[in-house]
């Protein structure tokens, strides 16, 4: 007897192998390159104290000391804290040189002298 001959794979069934039937065992992840203190075997902390000092170098200063300013006193905890870094939040991140800002707090002592908020 003659062994049954293999029928020609079709396009849609070699779509469905190439999806769902694993050709090859995958290989396992690559090792993590070790840092420079782990190579000479120095102190991790002062691997990332350096770490941190180029992150701090890449942000942008308003925002960073906004964050130095939350991390001291901690979240907001009033409504008016709330607002007040909002505001904050929304003048650091203008990139107009501080023109918003100061027609903000102009308008803030304009609001103040009169004696209550403006009206249009």
């Amino acid at each position: 007897m003659k062994p049954p001959q293999k029928k020609p794979v079709g396009a849609l069934q070699r779509l469905v192998n190439a999806l769902f039937v694993p050709t090859a065992k995958a290989k396992p992840p690559a090792k993590a390159e070790p840092t420079a203190a782990q190579r000479k075997g120095g102190d991790p902390r002062a691997e990332l104290a350096r770490l941190i000092r180029t992150i701090r170098a890449k942000m942008d200063p308003r925002l960073l000391k906004l964050a130095e300013k939350v991390a001291r006193k901690g979240p907001p905890t009033t409504d008016h804290e709330r607002a007040m870094l909002s505001v904050e939040l929304f003048l650091a991140q203008k990139d107009d040189g501080g023109a918003f800002a100061a027609k903000l707090r102009a308008k803030l002592e304009e609001e103040k002298r009169r004696g209550g908020p403006t009206h249009h």
